[in-house]
């Protein structure tokens, strides 16, 4: 059970009626995620279950890709499809032109606005709870990058279809909304599908109706680990980083998570820098 899982969310379905079923389906309220996905979109999920929830903000800080339509003419204040439209524009000119050097405009390190429907926190509430009252928030810039933001073919009947690798933080909804300000023609988000999350892709992903207790994870714990430094320590040690030593730059002089086995090769802890020359356990897996 322990590992990781990656879902295929289907449109319809929030992040966490997807957590809610294999929580049921495992018998355990030990699940994380990766990062929440809209209802409205779809797209790989990672989700975390039992000793491996200890890797959620690990995964939090991976970077996402996305594919998605940008539909022209109406913006709303969901900054997507699902929002009562607050701007409409019958009449435009756009062109591919247009389009192309609008995108140089979003690249690398941006200042964004998030959508007010958000679960960001401002003073103790999420932002959304502020928008269902009509309450007036001023929501602070942040800072995001995007790594590649381009589009997929050529614009058909107003909408656009487009690939965004972007930071943790980025709101797709908000690139879409920005890219039409930035056109002076309305603009929402009219689907979203998350493609990749950190070196994980959507295609092998489970779908929601493929999921029993007797399903695999996608990822084990030991094979997760083998994608960072791999330290051998010597055997007066092992029972130490059993019960959760922290270790130094004795063992090891990386700046990043480090796999610690014996010298059977057997998995014994998962480690994570705490500053120079030292690590504290992320993760015992051997007990």
């Amino acid at each position: 059970m322990d590992g990781i899982y990656l879902i295929d969310k289907p449109e319809g379905f929030s992040s966490y009626d997807c957590i809610r079923i294999i929580k049921k389906i495992f018998l355990t309220r030990k699940v994380g995620h990766s990062g929440t996905l809209d209802p409205f979109a779809s797209g790989l999920l990672v989700v975390l279950v039992g000793k491996a929830t200890k890797f959620t903000e690990y995964f939090i800080n991976e970077d996402k890709e996305y594919v998605g339509r940008i539909s022209f003419g109406k913006s709303t204040d969901t900054y997507d499809k699902t929002g009562e439209v607050t701007e409409e524009k019958k009449e435009f000119h756009l062109t591919d032109e247009m389009i192309n050097e609008t995108f140089k405009h979003f690249q690398g390190s941006i200042m964004q606005t998030p959508p007010i429907y958000s679960a960001i926190e401002y003073q103790g509430l999420k932002l959304y709870q502020y928008a269902r009252y009509n309450i007036d928030v001023e929501i602070a810039e942040r800072e995001v990058f995007i790594n590649e933001f381009k589009p997929i073919g050529k614009l058909k009947d107003n909408k656009l279809d487009f690939l965004a690798s972007v930071s943790k933080g980025t709101y797709v909804r908000s690139l879409a909304y920005d890219f039409g300000r930035k056109l002076n023609i309305p603009a929402h988000l009219e689907s979203l599908r998350r493609t990749k999350s950190g070196f994980f892709d959507v295609k092998d992903a489970y779908q929601i109706a493929d999921l029993s207790s007797d399903i695999k994870p996608s990822v084990t714990i030991d094979e997760f680990a083998e994608r960072f430094k791999k330290i051998v320590v010597l055997p007066y040690l092992e029972r130490h980083i059993l019960n959760g030593i922290h270790l130094d730059e004795r063992q090891a002089t990386v700046d990043e998570i480090i796999s610690v086995y014996n010298e059977d090769d057997e998995l014994l802890a998962i480690y994570k820098p705490i500053g120079e020359g030292k690590y504290k356990p992320l993760l015992i897996v051997k007990e």
